[in-house]
């Protein structure tokens, strides 16, 4: 079978990031003999190239994944391809299909949507029609029939022993060395869920479509992880002398004897610094001091909200300010930098609220911070509550690519430009000397004298360090919080 596989990401906010899910999904195909082709398309001026790939690839299907803000832009493109070829198979998977499969309904020229964990079920799908007979009783699909939603049982969740046998992501039919000269980080994730129960993530409502109240973490061996790493090394040396590594996991080593073993295995075998992600309330100095010996240079933190009530009532993230604050504290005293993760504007809050986030960011001093809108997903929980509510801009989000950097609320006019003026302006807000770009100047012909009070010294050269890093780490941020 000739499969094109199409990734977009138009007006994005990772336009030019590694997409490991699809990337999975290219692997396990080609390795089952298919012939594969990928196109990503990040500009709506290349549908017209897209119909030029479909006529010379002449697919049997195409597949696509996606967010929820990319679905528009898929179920336009589906169309194209029946347009040019009215009996190709059309199907997507990705976070939105598997979170709400109803979203087939507006997207009338696909034919089926893949939920949850789909290697095996797309290859099962695949092989149904290479032998002409009925897809339709795969598991994991959905689809529409007589105006209705028909949703397959879901296979079961992958083993890590499974995940063990899988191939690596297909990065070469994605072009990874592409990527690596536009972001200047090579990225990996190996792990699969997160069992916290944060309202506005993906990852509970995934839990929810396998019926669990949680997605407990399965991952692949820490050999198999780091096999990857070395195989992506080979194929690019810049991987190491000129380009860090991203370990994109949600929540990285939450499993305490993977981690070890992971962290022994790359200290030795790897030796790159990297980038990973954490919740501040997993962290101890235990687990700092393992980070800092085995190359770790940077963690990017979740602190979401700096107001109690918005934090854990709202978003439901159990964690308190205190275990926030000592949290980079301990990455301070391992001397790693890190990058505060936040969110504003969810529903209920206050700018006394969004007060308390900047607040708090100024409190915990971190290397770099940035911040997002909330943007209500369907199938999470404060998603979901948000559309019950009638508090979404329908119209808006019907349209709307801008995720997380824009509001599509039905707030006021004055608390939706107020979202944007934080997000707008959130270094300035959090760092306020910022701006400054000659601290010594502002006291003439004393530069010496200041830079050599200790306390004054040390402030000076901390806020020079922020402005060096600021600008090149502030959007380096890539987390399935909301996708």
């Amino acid at each position: 079978m000739k499969v094109l596989f199409v990734y977009t990401n138009i007006n994005g906010l990772h336009a030019d990031s590694f997409a490991d899910g699809i990337s999975m999904i290219m692997s396990v195909t080609k390795k089952a003999g298919h012939n594969i082709k990928q196109v990503q398309i990040f500009e709506k001026s290349e549908y017209s190239s897209f119909k030029r790939d479909l006529n010379e690839f002449k697919p049997d299907v195409v597949g696509f994944t996606s967010v929820s803000s990319q679905f528009s832009f898929v179920a336009e493109l589906s169309e194209i391809v029946k347009e040019v070829f009215p009996k190709v198979k059309t199907v997507c998977g990705g976070i939105h299909p598997t979170l709400y499969p109803e979203c087939v309904k507006e997207a009338k020229h696909l034919d089926a949507i893949f939920r949850g964990d789909s290697e095996g079920p797309f290859l099962n799908f695949l092989e149904k029609l290479k032998k002409n007979v009925s897809w339709k009783d795969t598991d994991n699909i959905a689809y529409l029939e007589n105006g209705e939603v028909k949703k397959n049982k879901l296979g079961p969740l992958m083993t890590p022993d499974e995940l063990d046998k899988l191939p690596h992501p297909d990065r070469d039919t994605f072009g990874y060395s592409k990527i690596l000269e536009r972001v200047g980080l090579a990225s990996f994730h190996f792990t699969r869920g997160c069992p916290f129960v944060c309202t506005y993530c993906s990852n509970i409502g995934i839990a929810k479509v396998y019926g669990q109240s949680r997605y407990n973490i399965r991952q692949a061996s820490p050999e198999h992880s780091i096999r990857e790493i070395e195989d992506v090394v080979k194929k690019n040396p810049s991987v190491g002398s000129k380009y860090k590594i991203y370990l994109t996991d949600d929540i990285f080593g939450l499993n305490k004897k993977w981690r070890r073993e992971f962290l022994a295995l790359y200290r030795e075998r790897i030796k790159i610094p990297f980038i990973c992600l954490l919740r501040c309330d997993v962290v101890n100095e235990d687990f700092m001091y393992d980070l800092a010996r085995s190359y770790c240079f940077k963690i990017q933190f979740g602190v979401e909200s700096g107001n109690d009530h918005v934090r854990n009532n709202i978003m439901k993230r159990s964690m308190e300010r205190s275990t926030i604050v000592e949290a980079f504290k301990l990455a301070r005293k391992y001397n790693i930098r890190t990058n505060a993760i936040n969110i504003i504007g969810v529903p209920g809050e206050t700018k006394e609220m969004l007060l308390d986030t900047v607040k708090l960011n100024r409190e915990i001093n971190p290397t770099t911070s940035n911040v997002n809108i909330f943007y209500p997903y369907k199938g999470t929980p404060l998603g979901d509550q948000a559309f019950k509510d009638g508090i979404v801009n329908i119209e808006k989000y019907n349209d709307f690519s801008n995720e997380r950097r824009e509001s599509v609320m039905d707030y006021s006019p004055e608390w939706l430009e107020t979202l944007k003026y934080f997000r707008d302006n959130w270094i300035k807000e959090v760092y306020p000397f910022y701006n400054i770009k000659h601290y010594p100047s502002l006291f003439k012909n004393t530069k010496q004298i200041v830079g050599s009070i200790p306390v004054v010294g040390n402030f000076l050269k901390k806020q020079y360090y922020k402005k060096k890093h600021i600008k090149t780490n502030i959007d380096a941020v890539s987390s399935t919080y909301y996708r």
